[in-house]
């Protein structure tokens, strides 16, 4: 596999330089034909090239094995992701809050000022041009935050689904696991979709999330990488 994928970006590489090259001499031979008219394309020598000869017999490779595996099914049916796309909605929604606030109470500040009947004092601009500034900056950063927690807990889910996936084909035999979209029409018996979210709940029911107020880049670059599983809230019963 890994020499036929070579081949393939060897094949590439060549079709790229051979069309850059056409692409920059398309200009002169343009211009050339031009400059002569009607003149026919000249006859150019043919150099010859080294003779390759038949290659000996080699190893044929092993009768394909087919696995099909539907990562949307198995990350719908995730109990991992469903606990995170709760906690996720929950901070999603606190931070809306905490916006919609901010915003309701610089439209009452606007408001005092226009009822003052004077024109805002440049001091009065300048501090409400830093707070909107600084507003930007902390909910631009807290927006930030969630998204980043939510790529952190998704990258464990599809690590250990790899796992899974590779450890799934090696004992059914499997030697080529395609994505359900890569194939236009499968027999169901191929889909080991089922088999991976099950062993997927197994091993992985909970993923590490950080906290509400820590920051993914500040972890990473203590690199105290944390090892305790991400636990729901305890919303009281609700």
């Amino acid at each position: 596999m890994r020499s036929s994928i070579m081949a393939r970006t060897g094949h590439a590489r060549l079709r790229g330089a051979l069309c850059g090259l056409a692409i920059a001499l398309t200009p002169a031979l343009a211009m050339a034909q031009d400059a002569g008219g009607q003149q026919q394309n000249p006859i150019l020598p043919m150099p010859p090239v080294p003779e390759f000869k038949p290659l000996p017999a080699g190893t044929k490779p092993a009768a394909p094995v087919i696995g099909i595996f539907n990562t949307q099914q198995i990350m719908a049916q995730s109990t991992a992701v469903q606990k995170l796309q709760t906690e996720l909605g929950n901070r999603r929604e606190a931070l809306v809050k905490d916006v919609r606030a901010e915003d309701t109470q610089l439209q009452a500040l606007r408001q005092s000022i226009i009822k003052a009947g004077k024109a805002p004092t440049p001091e009065q601009q300048q501090d409400l041009q830093k707070r909107v500034m600084a507003d930007r900056t902390k909910f631009g950063n807290r927006n930030r935050i969630l998204e980043e927690d939510a790529q952190v807990a998704l990258n464990q889910v599809q690590r250990e689904m790899q796992q899974v996936v590779s450890a799934i084909a090696a004992a059914r035999g499997m030697n080529l696991v395609l994505q359900a979209g890569t194939a236009a029409l499968h027999d169901n018996s191929l889909d080991i979709s089922d088999q991976v979210v099950t062993y997927l709940n197994q091993v992985l029911p909970t993923v590490y999330l950080p906290g509400p107020t820590e920051d993914p880049e500040e972890i990473a670059k203590s690199g105290k990488y944390p090892v305790m599983p991400f636990q729901p809230a305890d919303n009281g019963g609700e």
